[in-house]
């Protein structure tokens, strides 16, 4: 497992690249949550959630909307001074989460979006305030993330890199950034 800082020169943004991919987690999700095509074709799939939990019957309104709540979400986590509030932002993922001292799962999304609830996801690990590391994202369109294959898999990318940054000795941002130098070299 890589990991890459989001910003240059700031080390409280990361995200998990896997090797045999060209870009991090993070850009990836943005570029797919930008792509119409893959908007349309992941709306079709999950129409029945889409209209069961938002009531949403158009696919234009559910790409639109999705269109404007990537771009909404993108400047609240990339864009200053936003990004250097994460913790206003990012949110426990659960409620064993909010007990954790350590390597809380967390979850992001445009918390304050008008006309519904944004269905936008970006998973992190929190390794002290303020500091994270991205390790994926989805479309969420159900009650939990047990309910649907591809949210399933976001889970498991967020406990495969907490246990790993757990099994390298990983606990904090000290022990973060002296691991990947580590890694990196």
């Amino acid at each position: 497992m890589k990991f890459v800082r989001i910003i240059d020169g700031y080390d409280h943004l990361w995200a998990v690249k896997s090797p045999d991919k060209e870009d991090d987690e993070l850009t990836e999700l943005f570029d797919k949550w930008n792509n119409v095509g893959y908007l349309l074709n992941f709306f079709t799939e999950n129409f029945e959630d889409l209209k069961g939990f938002f009531h949403i019957e158009r696919l234009s309104e559910a790409v639109s909307d999705t269109l404007d709540d990537a771009h909404d979400l993108e400047e609240l986590i990339l864009d200053f001074p936003y990004t250097e509030n994460l913790d206003e932002l990012f949110k426990p993922l659960d409620v064993t989460d909010v007990r954790a001292s350590e390597l809380s799962r967390e979850k992001a999304r445009n918390w304050e979006r008008e006309r519904h609830a944004s269905w936008l996801r970006v998973y992190a690990i929190r390794l002290e305030p303020n500091i994270y590391v991205v390790t994926g994202g989805a479309i969420k369109l159900t009650r939990t993330m047990q309910e649907r294959e591809h949210t399933r898999i976001e889970l498991g990318k967020l406990n495969s890199c907490k246990g790993y940054l757990k099994s390298n000795g990983v606990f904090d941002k000290d022990s973060f950034v002296e691991f990947t130098n580590e890694d990196l070299s």
